[in-house]
Formats: structure tokens, sequence, C-alpha cells
């Protein structure tokens, strides 16, 4: 009885060492074909939805969460992710910017007066200024900062979604300068504005924030001179705020006086962007790597990590998980943890790419047709 016991516990044994040996190299071949699929480079695709444009080359596209927008001239649509058209506005634009932000769009004409708000469900409001506009940016919350200039003065006015105003700013060349760059924070009660100023005859910046938080006062809070200029701002969350200037970034806070990292660079800034949690630069690179270097920063102004290629890229767009270079003729995708995701060449001449809704889709345009493919 005993021999039979132990022979019993003997195979017991044998059969537990087989299914933990069988777990094992199951787990084994999950993580190599994880692995390999991880680092596999995608150079084809196929088209999962083809439509035909119907406008001209001088409409633009833009996606959002719940649809894509295009706008011209003549007006602005929304469609959904099923292609199906939620509303349309008909204008009249010389010059029509676009900018987004959460569920909000906002359509402006540069030069001109008019400002349009919508949401997915349509527009929202409409505002008509006396002064020529010159920027346009909108919150999540869907409040619309607007640069506003003509020969003797200029205006940093927000609005409501609704387009009623919220205030003004008078801004002029001898006073505080002349508005070169505006951030608005998402929650839009904080603005951040880098200024041209000319001190001992050359051109420098004045970064001046405003809190909007309190509706009393006249809303400055902190002002901060740099040397060269910083044409183009953004948040990076409700408080912490990028400059991007001839030679290098600036991170600080704007409900305080802190410069948190300022970078200057000994290379020609070819491109820059910025998403939530990233920033990146592009050079012209002059050793053997490459023909350019992209440089990846984190938010808080230290660099992640640094990129070599050889693309002649004409477009560029970037979110939190990976950057999209291309031309005409090829497109160029980085993962941001360093891996190249796809290298390859399109089949028709491309003017724009953007992501899609999914991951691994993007959206092709060309001159007669938006197709959204998936990459192999």
């Amino acid at each position: 009885m005993e021999q039979q016991n132990k022979e019993k516990r003997k195979l017991k044994m044998n059969r537990m060492q087989w299914t933990i040996a069988a777990g094992v190299l199951i787990l084994a071949v999950v993580l190599v074909y994880a692995l390999v699929k991880n680092n596999k480079v995608a150079s084809s695709y196929e088209v999962v939805t083809s439509m035909s444009r119907g406008d001209d080359t001088s409409v633009y596209y833009c996606m959002m969460r719940k649809g894509m927008v295009k706008y011209s001239k003549d007006g602005v649509a929304m469609t959904n992710k099923s292609g199906t058209v939620l509303w349309n506005q008909t204008y009249e634009m010389a010059s029509p910017t676009m900018t987004s932000a959460g569920d909000y769009v906002a359509v402006g004409d540069i030069g001109a007066n008019t400002i349009y708000i919508f949401n997915e469900y349509g527009q929202l409001g409409r505002v008509s200024t006396d002064v020529p506009i010159q920027e346009i940016q909108i919150s999540e919350q869907g409040v619309v900062a607007a640069v506003l200039s003509d020969t003797s003065s200029n205006y940093i006015n927000l609005y409501d979604k609704q387009g009623n105003s919220l205030g003004s700013i008078k801004a002029s060349l001898e006073n505080t300068g002349y508005p070169l760059a505006i951030a608005l924070s998402p929650d839009a009660s904080k603005l951040a504005v880098s200024y041209l100023i000319v001190k001992s005859g050359s051109m420098q910046s004045r970064i001046v924030s405003y809190d909007f938080s309190d509706v009393e006062g006249d809303h400055l809070r902190d002002t901060q001179e740099l040397e060269g200029l910083y044409p183009k701002a953004a948040f990076l969350d409700s408080r912490k705020v990028v400059l991007f200037g001839e030679k290098g970034f600036v991170l600080y806070q704007a409900d305080s006086k802190k410069i948190e990292t300022q970078e200057n660079f000994e290379s020609e800034i070819n491109s820059v962007f910025c998403t939530n949690q990233k920033l990146g630069f592009i050079f012209k690179n002059e050793d053997d790597n490459g023909k350019y270097r992209m440089e990846i920063y984190n938010k808080a102004g230290k660099k992640s990590s640094t990129y070599y290629f050889d693309l002649d890229y004409s477009g560029m767009t970037a979110d939190d998980d990976e950057v999209i270079l291309y031309n005409d003729e090829e497109m160029l995708i980085y993962q941001m943890g360093g891996r190249v995701r796809f290298r390859g060449t399109f089949n028709t001449a491309v003017t724009g790419v953007m992501p899609s809704w999914e991951d691994g889709l993007y959206w092709l345009i060309d001159d007669q047709s938006l197709r959204e493919i998936r990459i192999r």
C-alpha cells in the first residue's frame, strides 16, 4: 500500500512539473511573439476607408475626439466617425484659421473681424471684433482668446463660448510690447503672453502671466524679461507653460515667478512640437548618424531620447504616444519610447497625414480623397 502511495505521489508530482513546464513554455512563446511584434517596423498599409474629397485643395482637416472637422474660405463642417455630417456652417473668409481643444472649435478670419465657436452639436457663438484678428486660441472650456491688432495698438480679448466678452488687455509697443504668442490654460483661468520689446537697441521678450480666476483687478500676475524672441507658447497642464524660442525653450509655472528650466541649443532649430507630456525639437544633424536629429524632452525639461533620420519631411504631427513625419511620398512614425513604428512609401502623392481614432489607423489626405489606412 505504501509503495502504491509513493507511486501516486510521484505521478502527481510529474504531472505538476509537466504542467509548470508547459505553462512556462507558453509564456515564453507569448513573450517572444510580443517582443518580435513590438519591434517589427511596419512598411506597408491597407486602405480601410476611402472617400472622395469633393472639395478643393484649400480645405483643411482636423481630428476631434468625436469626429473630423474640415474648414475652408467658404465654411466649416463636422462629420462623425462614420462620415455622417453632424453640422455645417457657411461663411466667407479671406484667411481662415482654426483652433481646437477638447470638444470645442473656433474658426477666425485673420486680418478681418469674425470668429465662430462650435462644439460637436454645432455653432455656439459668434464674435464680431472692432479690430482685425491676428491670432486665436480656444480652451477646453470653450473660452476664446483673440489677439487683435491695428496700426496704433493691440488687444488680447477673451470671449465665452457664446461669444460674449469676458475682458480685454490693451498692449502697445511703448508699454507692454508687441504680442508674439499667447497660451490659454485648459480651464481658461490663466493666460501667458510673449511680447516683443526693444531694449538697448536689441529685440527681446517680455513674458507676462495673467490670472482670470478672480473677476476683480487687472489680472496681471507676473512679468519677466528674456533675451531673444519666443514666438510660440503653450500650456502643458493647468499651470506649466512652455515658451519656444529661436535658440531653445523655457518652462515656468504661470502662477509663480520661478523659471524651472531654460535650455539653449547650439544647433539651429528646424522644427518644434509639444504634447501634454513631451517637447520635441528637430535639428539638421552634422554627423553621420542621419540628416536630422530629433530630441524629445519631458515636461520637467529633461531630455528623454534622441532619434536620427534622413527623411526630408514637409509635415509633422505628434501626440503623447508617437511622432509622424512625412512628405508627399514617404512617412516615418516614431513611438515616444524610441521604436520606429513605420517606415514606408505612399502609392499616391499625399498632402497631409492625421492619426485616426483607433491605434494603428491613420488618415492620408491627397488632392482627390481621404483614405483611412491600417499600417502592417
